[in-house]
């Protein structure tokens, strides 16, 4: 799903960088210097020189646009792993001290009258304190 949207951040782009600098701004920077490195030095002067620039800033800045489109998800994406990943805590039922998860999972409960179902996620702990290892549930939300 998200790359069909950076596609369609891209062609949106495109279609906005090609038609600005072919018919509004026709010296948009990259592509002058581009077509000055293959030696044509005034390209909206030969016949559909506007629409080789358009393309050239299209494709250019719709490039540039859905990378940083890419970059900014990428990093939206860790940051949710990382909360994900946050550890999970507990008190033991014997000594009361706090313990990490030593695993944690997911469950699906059985549904209500409702038909609404209960996902738990739960943990497993071992108390390095009195050598007991114990279960707990995390969350519960209705699904």
């Amino acid at each position: 799903m998200v790359a069909l949207i950076g596609a369609l951040v891209f062609v949106i782009f495109f279609l906005i960088f090609t038609l600005v600098s072919a018919f509004v701004y026709p010296s948009l920077p990259p592509a002058e210097m581009t077509l000055s490195w293959f030696g044509i030095t005034e390209a909206t002067d030969i016949q559909y020189g506007v629409w080789i620039v358009g393309l050239i800033n299209g494709v250019v800045y719709g490039f540039t646009i859905w990378l940083a489109f890419s970059l900014v998800n990428l990093a939206v994406k860790r940051q949710k792993k990382e909360k994900e990943k946050e550890a999970k805590f507990a008190n033991c039922p014997k000594c009361k001290n706090i313990i990490v998860a030593r695993k944690t999972w997911t469950m699906m409960g059985r549904p209500d009258k409702m038909g609404q179902r209960l996902q738990m996620e739960i943990g497993l702990f071992d108390c390095p304190h009195c050598n007991i290892t114990f279960r707990r549930i995390l969350s519960k939300k209705k699904v």
